[in-house]
């Protein structure tokens, strides 16, 4: 179950910075700063919690039948946004990076948190903003210097999005079975 749940935070980032590699320079910063100052505050709510407090969550079904639906939610959006790019059609679409990235950022970096004991809290908060920057902002930019036509990054996003979709099934499945 575990590598299910590590499999859906990846698949969601990997959706947000591919999403972001469309965005001008300017909204790819907006985007990465957004999650990196996510990741920011949530760090002293995380030392606030137990570590028993989130394997609870993670085998609750209630929970995890919940997080499904957020899941579905969202790679319909960005399939919506795939199939409607090249046409032009639902505009107010471009400019959504993706919210599931957002907790995902935040559960890897609880796992990193409970992983490590007995370091220093604020260190580890700016360290864990800087490091979701670099790696939003560079991965975004890297993704589409790497691969310049639009066609591909779109059938990208889609694959991602239908990968997450199906993991999503599969631990919902696991947990309420």
């Amino acid at each position: 179950m575990e590598i299910l749940l590590i499999l859906i935070a990846v698949l969601a980032l990997l959706s947000f910075i591919l999403k972001c590699s469309f965005f001008p320079r300017w909204g790819a910063i907006a985007a990465s700063l957004a999650l990196a100052a996510s990741a920011w505050a949530a760090i002293p709510w995380l030392t606030r919690q137990e570590a028993s407090a989130y394997s609870s969550w993670v085998t609750d079904p209630d929970h995890m039948l919940d997080a499904a639906v957020c899941i579905v939610l969202e790679a319909a959006i960005m399939t919506a946004f795939c199939f409607s790019r090249p046409s032009g059609r639902f505009r107010p679409l471009r400019f959504y990076p993706g919210l599931l990235a957002f907790p995902a950022a935040v559960w890897i970096l609880s796992r990193v948190l409970f992983s490590s004991p007995g370091m220093n809290f604020n260190r580890f908060a700016w360290v864990a903003a800087l490091a979701v920057l670099f790696i939003a902002l560079g991965g975004s930019r890297l993704m589409a210097k790497l691969v310049p036509e639009e066609d591909i990054r779109l059938e990208g996003l889609f694959l991602i999005n239908l990968f997450l979709l199906l993991s999503s099934v599969a631990a919902t499945g696991a947990i309420t079975f």
